[in-house]
């Protein structure tokens, strides 16, 4: 974990098929596939359509906390607006930044998941629904020492 042990990751969109999922401490909800590439439109089209009805799912409609990180589609103003008049909260993280985002580590599950048993979409789909709820509950919780210690290590690495 030493920084001249870690290596720069370049992000350019090299997949044909992005996931976007919402989680709390108690369940994992909806999965949300996008086939093609997402930009600010098909983001906006997102949180219209799901982070509301995602919210109320959860039962957490007036206090639940968005998460994003400074990715372009989401600091596009037509999205940011949205979400200033829409989410009671928002997160802002540091881009690929899994100590500070919970659900890095559940994609990060569902990606092991699709490469141990080499699944399909409709499979990945419903491995995301197997995520055990203890797992997601941890990950929360665990928030406030992941935060003293990216703190503590001056956003550099962290054990998480």
């Amino acid at each position: 974990m030493h920084v001249k042990n870690l290596r720069l990751t370049i992000k350019y969109g090299g997949s044909n098929q992005i996931i976007w999922g919402y989680m709390a401490s108690s369940v994992i909800g909806n999965l949300h596939v996008i086939d093609g590439l997402m930009n600010k439109y098909v983001y906006l089209d997102i949180l219209k359509r799901n982070l509301r009805q995602s919210a109320s799912k959860l039962g957490i409609s007036r206090h639940f906390k968005l998460y994003q990180d400074n990715d372009p589609k989401y600091t596009a103003d037509m999205c940011k607006l949205w979400v200033l008049y829409h989410c009671p909260s928002v997160i802002k993280t540091p881009a690929q930044s899994p100590d500070l985002n919970p659900i890095e580590h559940v994609r990060d599950y569902l990606q092991q998941k699709v490469y141990e048993h080499q699944i399909s979409n409709k499979q990945e789909e419903e491995e995301w629904t197997k995520i055990d709820r203890s797992f997601c509950k941890k990950l929360i919780q665990s928030m406030p020492n992941r935060s003293r210690e990216v703190i503590s290590s001056k956003g550099g690495p962290a054990r998480y």
